[in-house]
């Protein structure tokens, strides 16, 4: 797997934010920051990957 497919940082995201709705009584505009800060995270990750691998390939 080259790097996580969008639906996947979607659940993970969808599913941080309803945990901290439960857990810590996040109200809506807090678990859409929530979500939006998530799926940042986790494409910032897959492209810091997606680079690594790539100049680890031209060497």
């Amino acid at each position: 797997m080259k790097s996580l497919p969008f639906a996947v940082t979607l659940v993970v995201s969808a599913a941080t934010a309803v945990v901290c709705g439960e857990l810590f009584g996040f109200p809506w505009w807090q678990r859409l920051i929530t979500v939006v800060v998530v799926v940042m995270a986790l494409e910032g990750v897959n492209q810091a990957v997606g680079r690594a691998r790539a100049r680890r390939r031209s060497f």
